[in-house]
């Protein structure tokens, strides 16, 4: 499951990210878009989810240390109701990403 979400400034995108295609971006592409992308098993149930690597580098080039970044992507690809529900995903990282401060900012 893939969204990318193009994120304005950090104002911006803290308010309303915007979704804009089912594809992930490209490494190197832009730097301020953030690809929600899960490794999701076999099974509805939430056992082997987690983020896939264009995930945690998308965060990561938002300024996240790298356990931030697994940590949000964690909560948003194990989110039991977010599978299958992609807007709930894109909410969940909207809402971690409002409380969340990027460790290069501080």
């Amino acid at each position: 499951m893939r969204k990318v979400l193009l994120l304005a400034p950090l104002a911006a995108a803290l308010a309303a990210p915007a979704v804009a295609s089912e594809m992930p971006s490209q490494p190197g592409g832009d730097s301020g878009a953030i690809t929600i992308s899960c490794y999701r098993g076999p099974l509805r149930d939430v056992i082997w989810d987690r983020p896939n690597a264009v995930f945690i580098d998308s965060l990561m080039r938002r300024g996240y240390s790298i356990e931030q970044a697994e940590a949000i992507g964690n909560r948003v690809c194990r989110d039991e109701y977010g599978v299958f529900d992609p807007d709930h995903m894109v909410e969940t990282l909207t809402r971690l990403l409002a409380r969340t401060r990027p460790a290069g900012h501080r």
